[in-house]
């Protein structure tokens, strides 16, 4: 071995060098990697050891072969390794002086890389592959700003960048920056937020799903084929095909039901690693109205308050199986203390066992002494509701003040007054801003990488047009915010109507009823003289 050289070849082929390959211009192939150092090492007189080959796979990035290689030659197999340009081996720095001008010196490695006339047997040539190194990491670190600038610019033009799309929807066939409603799957997010409206738990729900054997979502993707990986996924759900409440409740929560694309929640801490920190709800880029709705934006936001009121109403016995005893609380969700703004949890049953009584939560935690029970039997609040919703409607079908107020907000939508066409041309307006900011941004640039300008100059102005595309990209998302505000005013006004003519006898409350109606329901301590107990009620509209 001292006697001759024992060469270890590299090959290594990123997917953005894969991308400048094109037919007649394949020199950065793994091929022609390959022929050339092997054609160097034969001319040489060199024995080749070993072709060690990386393909699809960054200078950043964790190289099996690379890693193989580096232990081989810390073993002794070789005392040279031969690649086509430095790049090749590694564009990071650090590794340059790690391994090329540390362990390779201990170990006795001669490395050499063609193209660039490395050769560590050579005095004098450290600089250069230093100066390589620098070069090397800075084309990586430019690449890196260029790749995320891109991935950015897609994500606001409402491109789908993700690997797999959420349970529900597929990747358009024609467009895989789509997506497109799974109608098998939608049906069941449907089931979903129709059984949570209806009272059910997400430990019900998930129960119900499991019992009926429907595939999980990471079932799901695996049954359609999808080489699909999810490492949250407990045994239960992947093998037993186990819906858990976590995963009922991503589904509630989830805003691609109503056609919203929320991105870059997510982003590498640095080029040269993995890791990623979470991006503050501020930065996410959110597209509304992006790809077709599974979920009624009115049905999404209802479901939205009850779980943010954390619904209580009743318990699950320890198999989180439904108690056959218990039915889902009817005003669950809804009921509210007037004074404190607790929710109103059940208490126990009245002597002939037919109705509940309620109080207020932050009282019976306290032991009153934060608040006062405000108790209440729940048949007393049904029937304060159904007298108050047959007032509601018999007073807009014989022309109340509830008819009045219908009339003319539906009369101020259709004439206009909402500000529409004004908002749209504001939004026109700002998106055109930030398209134009986004092309001074590209200009700099290539400016700097030209020349023309300095990376402290292109850094300022960098800076400067960040923070007004900022400040335009926030005015953007409160001008969309208040469209989606016009849009929905006008389908409230039109459900009501539709409600009223719906419900025009009511006699006994269903969650349906009790959802389509009512968005709050306040109780009142009772008076202490009259002994009367006001009940407020917020109408959904």
């Amino acid at each position: 071995m001292q006697n001759q050289e024992i060469v270890a070849i590299y090959c290594r082929l990123s997917k953005e060098d894969t991308d400048k390959v094109h037919i007649g211009d394949d020199s950065e192939s793994i091929q022609n990697q390959k022929l050339l150092l092997i054609d160097y090492a034969v001319s040489n007189g060199f024995l080749v050891h070993n072709v060690y080959v990386d393909e699809d796979l960054s200078g950043f990035s964790d190289r099996p072969a690379f890693k193989q290689m580096i232990k081989d030659a810390a073993d002794g197999k070789f005392n040279t390794i031969i690649c086509k340009h430095q790049s090749r081996f590694t564009r990071d720095m650090e590794l340059v002086e790690k391994y090329i001008h540390g362990y390779f010196i201990e170990w006795g490695i001669r490395f050499i890389s063609l193209t660039d006339n490395v050769d560590t047997n050579v005095k004098g040539n450290k600089k250069a592959r230093q100066i390589y190194g620098l070069i090397n990491e800075w084309h990586s670190e430019d690449l890196s700003d260029n790749i995320r600038a891109v991935f950015k610019k897609k994500m606001e033009d409402g491109q789908f960048l993700g690997s797999f799309a959420c349970y529900g929807y597929i990747k358009d066939p024609n467009d895989r920056h789509k997506l497109t409603i799974d109608e098998e799957a939608a049906q069941i997010v449907k089931e979903i937020y129709s059984l949570y409206l209806d009272g059910n738990g997400t430990h019900t729900i998930g129960h119900i799903l499991s019992q009926r054997g429907v595939p999980t979502p990471s079932q799901y993707k695996k049954n359609q084929g999808l080489n699909f990986e999810n490492p949250s996924a407990g045994i239960y759900s992947l093998k037993y095909g186990v819906w858990s409440a976590n995963t009922i409740n991503k589904i509630l929560r989830n805003k691609a039901y109503i056609g919203t694309l929320i991105q870059g929640r997510e982003r590498k801490v640095s080029y040269k690693s993995k890791k990623t920190t979470k991006v503050p709800e501020s930065e996410w880029i959110v597209i509304k109205n992006n790809h077709p709705p599974i979920i009624d934006e009115n049905q999404f936001h209802k479901v939205q308050k009850l779980i943010d009121r954390k619904r209580t109403g009743y318990k699950n016995n320890p198999d989180n199986k439904p108690s056959e005893k218990s039915k889902p609380h009817i005003l669950a969700g809804k009921l509210l203390c007037a004074d404190c703004g607790s929710t109103m949890q059940r208490s126990g049953l009245s002597r002939n066992g037919k109705t509940h009584f309620l109080r207020c939560r932050l009282s019976a935690m306290s032991k009153r002494r934060e608040c006062t029970p405000h108790c209440i039997s729940q048949d007393k609040i049904e029937d304060a509701i159904i007298t108050k919703i047959r007032g509601l409607i018999n007073d807009a079908t014989i022309g109340g003040d509830a008819y009045d107020i219908v009339s003319s907000a539906l009369s101020i939508i259709e004439q206009g007054g909402d500000n529409r066409p004004k908002i749209e041309k504001q939004l026109f307006e700002v998106e055109s801003k930030i398209e134009t900011i986004l092309r001074n941004i590209t200009m700099s640039y290539a400016d700097k990488l030209n020349g023309v300008i300095s990376e402290e100059d292109f850094l300022d102005f960098k800076k400067v047009f960040e923070k007004e595309r900022q400040s335009d990209v926030n005015r953007k998302r409160y001008l969309q915010e208040e469209l989606t505000a016009i849009e929905i005013n006008k389908k409230t006004f039109d459900n009501m109507v539709i409600l009223l003519e719906k419900y025009k006898r009511v006699d006994i409350l269903t969650h349906k009823i009790i959802n389509d109606f009512i968005d709050t329901i306040q109780i009142r301590e009772r008076d202490l003289d009259t002994k009367e107990q006001v009940i407020i009620i917020s109408w959904m509209f």
